[in-house]
């Protein structure tokens, strides 16, 4: 009976260890869930903006001015439309099996940029892209590959944030020396704490302020990157810090 007792007791205490991680994780969950129905309701609010946009400039009484203005809101509300197809991609989530098919890299970061557009001016970041014209395509799962870049990117954006001083996120694509496909996403953030460099893609491990992550990103990033064959690696560098993923290219998996 005692020995229950301590059983008991030790998996209450367990629980309580991760119990904060688990409730964001379920206040995430249900955020998700309500994600498609926000989203095709601000769709079909976006294409009634977008409609009497186009119908108003057909107009002839009014005025070249005006006729801008119905053009500028015309391509924002363009862009928004743009933006909520990708998180309608997102909403739909990450199927349990792998979904392959070709993927255009420098195309994939670019959605994903303009996803973390509002949090990287927010935090003072500065975004530089380089997109090889080498860069192989990659025969995978777009909807996984998105999840890595977003999880690696908010990494990114917070930890510039946590400086107050802004700095540089730089992400890259390219191939190596064996053809296959390279992301390199490198910040200028305050760098990983030694005691932890050996348990980043251990579940539950984050370097963010108490209530700021569940440190699930990049346990999950790697679990779909070993999935889809590839590897990721993280390193501290001079400046910060730098992720490197390895793909393997459409060419040299047919």
């Amino acid at each position: 009976m005692a020995e229950r007792r301590r059983d008991e007791t030790q998996t209450e205490q367990n629980w309580s260890s991760v119990l904060p991680q688990l409730l964001r994780a379920g206040q995430g969950e249900v955020i998700f869930n309500l994600l498609p129905s926000a989203i095709h309701e601000l769709n079909n609010a976006l294409n009634t903006v977008l409609g009497f946009a186009d119908l108003l400039q057909n107009e002839t009484s009014l005025s070249k001015t005006l006729k801008e203005d119905l053009k500028t809101i015309e391509r924002a509300g363009i862009r928004a439309r743009e933006l909520l197809a990708i998180l309608r991609a997102l909403a739909s989530g990450v199927s349990p099996q792998v979904q392959i098919m070709p993927v255009d890299l420098p195309e994939l970061c670019e959605q994903v940029c303009s996803l973390m557009a509002a949090a990287f001016r927010r935090n003072h970041v500065r975004l530089v892209t380089d997109y090889s014209p080498q860069t192989p395509v990659v025969l995978s799962d777009a909807s996984r590959l998105r999840f890595v870049l977003l999880a690696l990117l908010q990494n990114a954006c917070d930890a510039i944030g946590a400086s107050g001083e802004g700095g540089q996120v730089s992400i890259r694509t390219g191939q190596n020396e064996s053809g296959h496909a390279v992301i390199a996403i490198e910040n200028e953030g305050c760098g990983l704490p030694r005691e932890i460099q050996s348990k980043l893609f251990n579940p539950f491990v984050t370097t963010k302020p108490k209530g700021k992550g569940a440190g699930l990103g990049l346990f999950v990033a790697r679990q779909f990157i070993t999935e889809l064959q590839g590897e990721i690696e993280i390193r501290e560098t001079e400046c910060g810090t730098r992720v490197t993923i390895v793909l393997p290219s459409l060419s040299l998996q047919t």
